[in-house]
């Protein structure tokens, strides 16, 4: 009859018992940042960063197709996610699993909500502006009343105002960061 001691270690040794196809994705990852870093100064481009991943295993190449997604955002511009958009194309290629056509289109929604964003984010925040121009014009109008009560009350107009322009702004912001998210989790899904 074994220990209970006996018993935990055994269950220890199975849970930590590292074989051959047991990749640890930290230790990956660190061995990638010497690699990934110039691609991401611009130092060097997806062929460049074909050629040094072309002799590593797969799931070194599937944590350097995460690294590539997760470090897009809806600030980058379509440059930037044209960029990454070539290297994971590229090391898909190393892969040889045919989804390259799938980052592809991925990517060019990316990009598109991107440039969707960048265009309403203006334009909101050209409204913004507008609405804090306006309001400041009222208060500094010096025939809208001098009585502290109608001042008062358009302070409290002015506070509302900026608090619905805050909370416009947050949704708007919340909103697309939501589509993205799910956009990248998708392609992330995708990645073996």
């Amino acid at each position: 009859m074994k220990s209970a001691y006996e018993i935990a270690m055994e269950r220890a040794d199975e849970v930590y018992a590292a074989d051959e196809n047991d990749f640890n994705s930290l230790e990956i990852r660190e061995e990638l940042k010497e690699i990934m870093a110039p691609f991401f100064k611009k130092e060097i481009d997806a062929e460049d960063l074909w050629a040094q991943l072309k002799s590593k295993s797969k799931p070194v190449l599937k944590e350097a197709q995460l690294m590539l997604i997760e470090s897009i955002g809806l600030r980058n511009s379509s440059q930037q996610i044209e960029r990454r958009k070539e290297a994971v194309i590229a090391v898909e290629s190393l892969k040889e699993s045919g989804k390259s056509g799938f980052f592809e289109k991925q990517f060019t929604q990316a990009q598109s909500l991107q440039q969707q964003y960048q265009t309403q984010k203006k334009q909101l925040d050209e409204q913004v502006k507008q609405h804090l121009e306006q309001a400041e014009q009222g208060q500094q109008n010096p025939l809208a009343g001098t009585s502290s009560g109608q001042s008062k009350v358009q302070n409290g107009m002015n506070a509302q105002m900026r608090q619905q322009l805050a909370q416009k702004v947050s949704e708007f912001q919340e909103s697309y960061n939501q589509r993205f998210n799910n956009l990248l989790e998708k392609m992330k899904a995708e990645i073996e």
